[in-house]
């Protein structure tokens, strides 16, 4: 089993960036046989999508190439997300375009959301909406909001208060909800059914 960790800001140091070194810490510490690839869009410089994507898609951008071997090799996959003026990242909304190809397909998505304050809500309604259409990400019911983010997750091992213990303990129970979805969904993708999906646009 293997899960990607997309680490959605593209600021200088993100807040995301911990957030998502958590959450590959929790899968290491927690559940078994299970390996990680971190994304993180702040270093990856994925090429925004234009037009080119059709035409000359193995050619389209050496950084994405890498990236979507390691996702179609995924069996699920946290998009660790930031609320920028109460929307998702432009770096995060071209993941999605990029990931077209079935790289996420029928496989179970957990969004976990940042917010420096007590806000971060919008992104998940906005993850939430627009893009399994095309990629037919799977996302799980549950979802996290880690909220006043400069104030939790700063020591891996040493918890420093009641919000940091609160949102650990939430964190490692969902990501193990995810796991069973991932274990759940391998047959899925395996079905001849989903395997000869003439709709590869959704609706």
């Amino acid at each position: 089993m293997k899960f990607t960790i997309v680490s959605g800001s593209t600021r200088v140091n993100p807040q995301s960036r911990k957030v998502a070194k958590y959450v590959e810490h929790s899968i290491k510490a927690n559940l078994v046989d299970v390996d990680t690839y971190l994304l993180d869009l702040s270093v990856a410089n994925l090429k925004y999508w234009d037009e080119t994507f059709w035409s000359d898609y193995e050619n389209f951008d050496p950084a994405w190439n890498i990236a979507r071997k390691e996702l179609n090799t995924s069996d699920a996959v946290v998009i660790v997300c930031p609320e920028w003026n109460g929307m998702i990242p432009p770096a995060v909304k071209n993941f999605f375009h990029l990931c077209t190809k079935g790289e996420l397909a029928n496989k179970p998505g957990l969004i976990v959301t940042v917010s420096s304050s007590v806000n971060g809500v919008y992104p998940v309604i906005e993850l939430r909406a627009n893009t399994y259409k095309n990629t037919f990400i799977t996302y799980i019911p549950q979802h996290v909001i880690v909220r006043n983010v400069g104030q939790v997750l700063n020591n891996f091992e040493s918890i420093e208060s009641d919000e940091d213990k609160i949102i650990r303990e939430r964190l490692d129970y969902t990501l193990r909800i995810l796991n069973e979805y991932a274990k759940a969904l391998v047959m899925v993708r395996k079905s001849e059914v989903i395997q000869k999906n003439p709709y590869p646009y959704g609706m």
